[in-house]
């Protein structure tokens, strides 16, 4: 097992989050602070050692592969914390690189929000070229995601300026499937077992906390600009239920003392074609929902069975035709790049036939290797090469038919150690996408699972995240409310 050593610091998180850049879904042990000396066999080291009051001497190392490499550098003792990071990074990526023969697209970067990161560069350096020259340069990131980056910030504008001051956005988690998909990374919780038990009582508790939401809301003169209802999958509520809960989301949240409705975007996650009917769309309808998810993942019927997904690719188009005929004007396709038993002619032909049926927008994921590791250890899985191959592919059939990415966020454990990027026709970007992954407005988590960021205040940016599973969160329902009606949320 390879060794993370750290002597004289604690970064040893960000050195762990390097080396999974290049041997993701792998477990590390750590030897940290305990002595200078360095581990036996395989090892990652960054050695910080006082060379006098104001110097510090940073030496890192790596042994890898029957190679061992190691630089060294002085630095100001004032080089604490992500600065230090940086400085680690900058000596143990060559090395990784030189050993394992990569270089990695997004170069050092080992955060999930790259666009984020550049918009900063960008009112740190003057102007976005100096900030694309500062991926380049410092990040070690490809030209080619680099101006992928700076095109993402580009669309995104229009959509900043357009966000209303003080206002926030609101995200209801679902965290209920009909059945768990094998990639899963989300909280969800099969219906089949919990449907005459938790979910009753879940929706019970969800109804309070919208309530409780709202009364937040008007304390404190606040403005809805979206709202995101996710999980799970929404729509695996029955008609009934899925009406009941629009029904008290329109009477707490979006009814304005006027009578006027001024949400910028509404969501519904649809996505498992097998949960949705015509009824439960016409619920959506009725209540003034403006954007959903129908979601294939893939149009490749083998590839869906591997998946543990009970539908087939013609399913996906029953459903996305039946919305689009019932006057759904707003729809997202999601696919994923790098799924058990895909091949690039199956992902090419998937691609193409979702530009066929020409949804709003289509969101191109990229499997995490973790989950794949922990499911998919018996099926063939693409190379990395491969994947990439169906990212290249995706986005320039998409570009060249007219949409363009919007969004982006990156994950651990990524195939290919790429990213996940949203595209659309113009004028049917998601604000709430962009505005979440951008930190730059804040998110009020309702349910299980859900997360409220805070953005602004003392602290900059505050996450109150809510128990992960429905059992958890009815168990610990009064005290995490107790918690939720004394937040104070920062304007802007």
């Amino acid at each position: 097992m390879m060794t993370i050593h750290a002597f004289g610091h604690t970064r040893s998180y960000e050195m762990e989050a390097l080396l999974k850049l290049f041997i993701p879904a792998t477990q590390f042990s750590f030897s940290i602070g305990e002595t200078p000396e360095l581990p036996d066999g395989e090892y990652l080291s960054a050695v910080l050692e006082q060379v006098s009051d104001d110097t510090n001497r940073l030496t890192c190392r790596t042994a890898w592969n029957g190679q061992t490499h190691t630089q060294s550098a002085l630095l100001s003792a004032a080089v604490q914390g992500n600065d230090l990071d940086r400085e680690i990074s900058a000596q143990l990526y060559p090395q990784l690189c030189e050993i394992s023969g990569q270089t990695l697209p997004w170069g050092m970067l080992t955060g999930i929000r790259p666009v984020n990161l550049l918009r900063r560069f960008t009112v740190r350096d003057g102007g976005l070229q100096n900030a694309m020259d500062t991926f380049r340069r410092v990040w070690h990131v490809s030209d080619q995601k680099t101006k992928l980056a700076a095109r993402i910030l580009q669309v995104q504008q229009p959509i900043f300026d357009a966000t209303p001051p003080d206002a926030v956005s609101i995200y209801v988690s679902i965290p209920f499937c009909p059945t768990r998909c094998r990639y899963c990374s989300f909280v969800s919780n099969s219906v089949s077992r919990m449907k005459q038990t938790i979910l009753p009582q879940y929706l019970e508790k969800l109804r309070d906390e919208i309530i409780l939401v709202s009364e937040l809301i008007a304390a404190q003169n606040l403005t809805i600009d979206t709202l995101y209802i996710g999980g799970g999958t929404p729509t695996v509520l029955d008609a009934a239920q899925l009406a009941d809960l629009m029904g008290w989301l329109d009477t707490y949240i979006l009814s304005a003392p006027d009578g006027k409705r001024r949400i910028r975007e509404y969501t519904v996650e649809a996505g498992r074609p097998d949960t949705i009917t015509r009824e439960k769309l016409q619920v959506l309808l009725d209540s003034g929902v403006t954007r959903i998810s129908v979601n294939p993942q893939s149009f490749q019927d083998n590839v869906l069975e591997a998946a543990g997904r009970p539908h087939t690719a013609q399913d996906t188009v029953d459903q996305f035709l039946l919305a689009k005929e019932m006057g759904f004007r707003n729809i997202n396709m999601d696919f994923i790049a790098g799924l058990p038993c895909d091949t690039i002619e199956g992902f090419r032909e998937s691609i193409d036939r979702a530009i066929a049926l020409s949804p709003e927008s289509i969101t191109v994921h990229c499997l995490s290797l973790k989950k794949a590791a922990d499911f998919y250890a018996s099926l063939p899985m693409p190379s990395a090469q491969t994947v990439n191959d169906m990212v290249e592919y995706a986005q320039r059939m998409l570009l060249e038919n007219g949409y363009a990415p919007y969004y982006l966020y990156r994950q651990k454990n990524m195939a290919a150690n790429l990213e996940n990027v949203g595209y659309a026709k113009p004028g049917f970007e998601s604000p709430y996408n962009i505005l979440m992954m951008d930190d730059s407005q804040s998110i009020l988590g309702i349910g299980s699972g859900a997360s409220t960021k805070l953005i602004g205040g003392q602290r900059g940016i505050e996450r109150v995240t809510e128990c992960k599973y429905p059992d958890e969160y009815l168990r610990r329902y009064d005290e995490l409310m107790a918690k939720k009606r004394s937040l104070v949320i920062p304007k802007h």
